[in-house]
């Protein structure tokens, strides 16, 4: 954000300035920049327009022109990181709640197959007694 001193020392005029040059009214001139038919920067804290002589005398010899503001481009490309950053982080939790119900699936699995050893094997050596007794007592 530009402030005055700022804006002076890099040659930019204010909208009056560029209105006197113009013979337009400055609100004119504000609208030609926010067109994009002027390349001006805005400042104190986003209020005011300020835009170069050059840039007028330019608009002046093509009215039909349309500039491009390499800020615009860049402010573009940051939406769009933005963008892909929050859908790519969604995509990540989703993820890793995904990785955890198969890990919770698989303990869950391995625990219920364990029991299941444990229990037809202990139920087997139960049986297995049972049976001895039962030939221990018939003789």
């Amino acid at each position: 954000m530009l402030d005055q001193r700022g804006a002076k020392e890099k040659g930019y005029i204010t909208l009056k300035e560029a209105a006197k040059i113009a013979n337009y009214s400055p609100d004119y001139i504000g609208q030609l920049i926010r067109a994009g038919k002027i390349k001006g920067e805005q400042v104190y804290a986003n209020v005011a327009w300020v835009t170069t002589h050059e840039e007028v005398e330019a608009y002046l010899k093509d009215k039909g022109r349309k500039v491009t503001d390499k800020s615009d481009e860049s402010s573009v490309l940051l939406q769009k990181v933005e963008y892909f950053s929050k859908y790519f982080l969604y995509f990540l939790i989703t993820a890793c709640l995904m990785m955890l119900l198969f890990l919770q699936y698989v303990l869950y699995v391995s625990i219920d197959a364990g029991l299941e050893r444990s229990v037809f094997s202990s139920s087997k050596v139960e049986v297995q007694e049972i049976d001895d007794m039962v030939q221990m007592s018939s003789r």
